[in-house]
């Protein structure tokens, strides 16, 4: 059971991407895609930032052309943007195409194993209610 409701997910996987790179993602369980962002962001500020700048930070003083950082803070917040709108899309019910959704119809077996975690859950649900991936169901239109 999750403490935080699903129709404030959007916003935490938000905050936690504005507070940190990637936080986000790894909040949503998108793994690869968070360490992803925190690997693009260190490389854009090890690209982008002049070397006097990190020293600068390092040693805990004031930077003296905010400018500098830009490169980093927009990598930052086109992150957090993007762990947004991951999870407003799950939430509101669009189902992601790059992850693996089983169909489960009324033919098949009284268990599915669940793509995400890959452990059994009863074909009747709609949802793993062990990772809380959701199925999607088949259309049955004989009668």
């Amino acid at each position: 059971m999750s403490l935080v409701p699903e129709r404030l997910r959007p916003y935490l996987a938000g905050l936690l991407g504005t507070l940190a790179t990637g936080f986000g993602h790894l909040y949503l369980r998108r793994w690869l895609r968070g360490f992803g962002w925190i690997a693009l962001a260190f490389a854009a500020t090890i690209a982008f930032v002049p070397e006097g700048t990190l020293q600068t930070i390092s040693a805990g003083e004031a930077v003296a052309d905010q400018a500098d950082l830009y490169p980093a803070m927009i990598i930052q917040l086109v992150g957090a943007v993007d762990a947004f709108v991951l999870a407003y899309r799950e939430t509101s019910g669009g189902v992601d195409p790059d992850v693996d959704v089983p169909i489960v119809s009324d033919a098949e077996s009284d268990t599915v194993s669940c793509p995400n975690c890959g452990k059994e859950v009863d074909a009747d649900l709609e949802f793993c209610h062990w990772c809380t991936t959701e199925f999607a169901a088949a259309d049955s239109d004989s009668a």
